[in-house]
């Protein structure tokens, strides 16, 4: 692979939506632990801000620390329970966005994709092979595979390092995260209009819905 260009594509909001599974994962552990369920529509805002967020924001009633309470302990165990759920149901509703099946079949022959997301590599590479996308990564870069995560350039520059990978670079996403780590890396950025963040990040170049995205990969690459 060397000499081709990377194409980092986040995973939740970019490629798919998967609030709905989380959202329900997370009242499925909830009813485990002796909780009361939340709404579900409330849950979708709180589980797309990596796992660390999730754990504290849906179950904080859980977490709350007082006299004789190991939270690490929970902590570990929420994320255990949560793992193990959320795998086993993990595209009971999340699909692909429309065209994007499409089109990620037409970036791999650009470059060498590879996901970055905050999800655990071990779910997100579940759930791009149970999506019938996976074999077209190259690489999926977890919140768990390496010290930092997003918005750190560095599990970036590692990856481009084991491919041996010495093109231009983008990072397609949808949130301000995404662009840090692109500014960070120095690849172009791609913001998806269709993804969790209304609003897109300033300076950002916009893609409308999934077929543009192998032409503005295109032009960005040619700069």
């Amino acid at each position: 692979m060397s000499g081709r260009s990377l194409i980092f594509l986040d995973l939740d909001g970019t490629i798919e939506d998967s609030r709905a599974d989380m959202a329900a994962a997370a009242n499925r552990v909830r009813l485990g632990f002796g909780l009361g369920q939340r709404d579900a529509r409330q849950l979708h805002s709180l589980v797309n801000q990596g796992m660390q967020r999730l754990y504290e924001s849906c179950f904080d009633d859980y977490l709350t620390i007082s006299a004789g309470v190991d939270r690490q302990a929970r902590m570990e165990a929420l994320r255990i329970a949560y793992e193990t759920d959320y795998a086993q149901h993990i595209v009971d509703t999340t699909q692909l966005y429309a065209g994007m099946a499409s089109a990620l079949r037409s970036l791999s022959s650009r470059g060498s994709l590879v996901c970055y997301t905050n999800k655990p590599e071990a779910l997100a590479t579940l759930l791009l092979q149970r999506l019938n996308v996976g074999d077209l990564f190259a690489a999926v870069i977890g919140g768990d595979s390496f010290a930092e995560s997003k918005p750190s350039p560095a599990p970036m520059r590692m990856i481009a390092a084991r491919l041996h990978a010495a093109g231009k670079a983008v990072m397609i996403g949808d949130s301000g995260a995404d662009q840090e780590a692109a500014h960070n890396f120095g690849a172009a950025f791609l913001w998806c209009a269709w993804g969790y963040t209304a609003t897109p990040p300033a300076g950002s170049t916009a893609a409308s819905s999934p077929e543009e995205l192998p032409r503005l990969v295109d032009l960005a690459l040619s700069h």
